[in-house]
């Protein structure tokens, strides 16, 4: 099968550059969907939906997760559980983790501080304390 024959009817090209268009989207969304007046790690579905919201939607669900889980092994980002047990996504930056959360005490008077713990652990991570 050629790749004007391919399923979706897109090339090689086509899809990769559609994958790295949605990775940055990605990564742009969990930027803008943190820090500030929100916790330093922004909540998975509050993600996806944004991400429906700016026209991704149709790339599908598993498109989507598929995109966070390759950002996630890569090292872009990571996935954390806060104490509700949601899942929450983070940039995996220790300096933008800092700003995130410096930001995010100073815009809120109640924060969350189960999530700001879990962006203090991996801060801890990134700077090389594997015991914490």
């Amino acid at each position: 099968m050629s790749e004007a024959d391919s399923p979706d009817g897109m090339t090689e090209s086509q899809r990769r550059k559609r994958s790295k268009g949605a990775y940055e989207t990605v990564i742009h969304t969990i930027e803008f969907n943190s820090g500030r007046v929100q916790p330093p790690l922004a909540k998975q579905p509050s993600v996806i939906g944004s991400l429906h919201a700016a026209g991704y939607g149709s790339y599908g669900l598993d498109s989507l997760h598929s995109t966070i889980v390759a950002c996630c092994e890569s090292g872009d980002l990571f996935r954390a559980k806060d104490a509700k047990a949601d899942p929450r996504l983070g940039i995996n930056n220790e300096q933008r983790l800092v700003e995130k959360i410096e930001s995010n005490l100073s815009y809120d008077s109640d924060p969350r501080t189960d999530v700001i713990g879990l962006a203090n652990q991996r801060i801890a991570f990134l700077r090389g304390d594997r015991d914490t």
